[in-house]
């Protein structure tokens, strides 16, 4: 009997460095911004780096929102349940990480721009959800998304509830063949961002869960050497 191919929640990673956080940008082999090329995707404001005043305030609201938990934290504590396990590693590539945040390197034709507008969190409804799919026995990988009907607000939940009906949508197929590498990015929550590069070239930096992102760069496999990443 062959296993069904399992799906992981996946979308587009965001900054987690104050100066692009909860930012992504979309850049050409120049480090040009290729937004508005992309055919048929919702338009949004220009990406820019905060500064000094914008990074300023990323900090302060951090803070207290920990002093708002420390209450919670405390009790957290006391029962062997922290509330902040996660943690962030090093910065790998300061100038896609924190001196700007591209979320999808590509030139013209190139593969990364195939990608649906769907992963992005800031152009789709918080209801609606994308996954990815690694099918062996095909040697195909596909992107699905559908409605989830959970309730409450995309600050509160990253989806839990079920699909709505008839929502499923097939979004992108692509042949395993054309992925050359997949690989964890350890400046992440969790180390939960991974990079997917594939044989022309382009790469795309996507985020999951921890446990989503360790499985899907465990299916995809080193593969060929990748091109070199931008410096």
């Amino acid at each position: 009997m062959i296993e069904e191919p399992r799906r992981y929640r996946v979308e587009f990673a965001s900054g987690t460095a104050a100066s692009v956080a909860k930012r992504r940008s979309f850049r050409d082999l120049e480090r040009n911004d290729i937004e508005p090329d992309l055919p048929g995707w919702p338009a949004r404001p220009a990406f820019r780096v905060r500064g000094f005043l914008g990074k300023l305030g990323v900090h302060v609201r951090s803070v207290t929102i920990r002093l708002l938990l420390l209450p919670l934290v405390i009790i957290a504590d006391a029962l062997g349940s922290p509330v902040w396990p996660e943690k962030r590693g090093k910065p790998e590539e300061r100038e896609n990480e924190i001196d700007d945040f591209p979320v999808m390197w590509a030139g013209v034709g190139q593969t990364a721009r195939t990608l649906p507008w769907q992963l992005d969190p800031s152009r789709r409804s918080w209801r609606t959800m994308t996954e990815i799919e690694v099918a062996e026995p095909e040697g195909l990988v596909r992107i699905w998304s559908y409605e989830d009907t959970m309730q409450g607000s995309r600050h509160l939940s990253w989806g839990g509830g079920g699909k709505a009906p008839e929502s499923e949508a097939l979004l992108w197929t692509l042949p395993r063949s054309e992925i050359v590498g997949a690989e964890i990015k350890r400046f992440s929550w969790d180390e939960s961002d991974f990079r997917v590069s594939f044989r022309d070239g382009s790469w795309v930096r996507l985020t999951s869960s921890r446990h989503g992102a360790q499985r899907v760069v465990a299916l995809l496999g080193q593969g060929a050497p990748a091109h070199r990443h931008p410096a």
